[in-house]
């Protein structure tokens, strides 16, 4: 909520005499279900005005392509550069988390996806966990991680779609390297 909106909702009668603490966690959910509950535009409106606020200034095209993978995600507009900050520079994965093989079969298979789109990404990372004989999550956790530099992200295939396939790429065997 803007702050204009918590002071016309605010009334000194409603406020209880006992003696109340705060629930930060309760805050947060609560501006996550406000957040969640907007149009998707003006969800991405307030997300670029809160990354202008804070001193980011990343492609409006790629934040506003990335705002309906993390609407449903973030219960704050200031946890998206640490949810979706990958899409706008360099990660670090955790090579501990990387599997080699993994990751140099997904840029293989990736290499040939055309269009590089979220659904024929899909089709090909499935395609993949059933020749190597892996469950999606087995196959798909070292993707993430190479490409996010994270365990917990936006979606996979989306997240592959919108860094681009060079991108992608580059992420995907740059961390095969590092592993090795």
């Amino acid at each position: 909520m803007s702050r204009d909106e918590l002071l016309e909702r605010f009334s000194l009668e409603r406020v209880g005499a006992s003696p109340a603490t705060f629930d930060y966690d309760k805050l947060d959910w609560m501006n996550g279900v406000y957040l969640r509950g907007l149009d998707p535009v003006e969800y991405a409106d307030r997300l670029l005005a809160h990354l202008r606020e804070q001193g980011y200034d990343w492609p409006e095209e790629l934040v506003r392509d990335a705002a309906p993978l993390v609407q449903e995600k973030i219960s704050r507009l200031g946890d998206f550069p640490a949810f979706a900050g990958f899409l706008f520079g360099d990660v670090e994965p955790d090579r501990g988390l990387l599997d080699p093989d993994v990751l140099e079969s997904a840029a293989d298979a990736l290499e040939a996806v055309e269009p590089f789109e979220t659904e024929q990404i899909e089709a090909a990372l499935k395609s993949l966990c059933d020749r190597l004989g892996l469950k999606p999550r087995q196959a798909f956790q070292p993707i993430r991680v190479a490409v996010t530099g994270s365990k917990v992200s936006p979606g996979l295939y989306e997240s592959l779609a919108l860094l681009g396939r060079d991108e992608s790429l580059v992420r995907l065997r740059r961390a095969a390297a590092a592993r090795l």
